[in-house]
């Protein structure tokens, strides 16, 4: 019996896969691949579909964009998922290299190392196998901050403030048990300084999540410790402000700069 009903999402990727590849290895790939794996809070219209670049493009439906490639090793391969599908590193890298602009690219990478899809050690032998890349010194970079705990784009953002102003680099997730045993993570820390950044995201300006939050940071204050707490805005737009006052902070708890970096 024909299907009467509305096309669900699920169905327009098969469509795709099948439609663009018939008999041949088609996959999802990019942003779709990773919707199929569980990537979250992310929607785009349009399906990738990616073929070994020996197979010529088929017209492929409407809202299909049609990728070649070269490299498609097995280890790159998730064929058993629904629908078939590039891995989710695979899938990462080639989203970020086609991503629309910088900061998309870097907030595709965040958001899979924290929604737990890949680590960095996943991601690194396909930027190995991989050498002609779009993107490629930002996509290491980003890969690399965020396996060292970096799992916003504004904690990227503030790793890249206290590069550009030689600031050390924070500790990032460290965890803490709060008074009822909970581990709960800070967002950046200076540990040898006791210096802890917490980044206030859009959602936090809602009274409800912003007395949540002042009662987390009290619940998690240590004798000692100075706590600096910074919009997500002000991080990414005035990060000269940003890093006056953490360089401020780091300097009354004892920091010294190396007598080689500038002023």
């Amino acid at each position: 019996m024909a299907h009467s009903g509305p096309v669900t999402d699920h169905q327009r990727l098969w469509i795709a896969v099948l439609a663009v590849g018939g008999s041949r290895p088609a996959l999802l790939c990019g942003l779709s691949a990773l919707t199929v794996l569980g990537l979250r809070r992310f929607s785009r219209s349009a399906v990738h579909v990616l073929l070994p670049a020996k197979y010529q493009d088929r017209n492929p439906p409407a809202g299909v964009i049609v990728h070649r490639t070269r490299s498609l090793p097995p280890d790159d391969r998730n064929e058993s998922a629904d629908p078939p599908c590039t891995r989710a590193s695979r899938s990462v890298v080639d989203a970020a290299q086609r991503a629309r602009s910088d900061d998309e690219a870097r907030t595709i990478i965040a958001a899979s190392f924290q929604q737990r899809l890949v680590t960095g050690d996943d991601i690194e032998p396909v930027l190995a196998r991989m050498p002609v890349l779009r993107r490629r010194a930002l996509i290491v970079q980003t890969v690399e901050d965020a396996r060292g705990g970096s799992e916003t784009v504004t904690e990227l953002d503030l790793i890249v403030v206290c590069r550009g102003s030689t600031l050390p680099l924070p500790s990032r997730q460290v965890f803490r048990k709060d008074s009822s045993g909970r581990t709960r993570y800070l967002d950046a820390f200076f540990d040898e300084w006791c210096v802890r950044i917490e980044i206030d995201g859009t959602h936090h300006m809602f009274v409800a999540e912003w007395w949540q939050d002042m009662d987390r940071h009290n619940d998690l204050a240590t004798p000692g410790e100075i706590l600096l707490r910074f919009p997500g805005w002000k991080i990414r737009y005035r990060p000269d402000e940003v890093a006056a006052k953490i360089r401020k902070a780091l300097l009354d708890a004892g920091w010294q700069p190396s007598p080689n970096a500038p002023d």
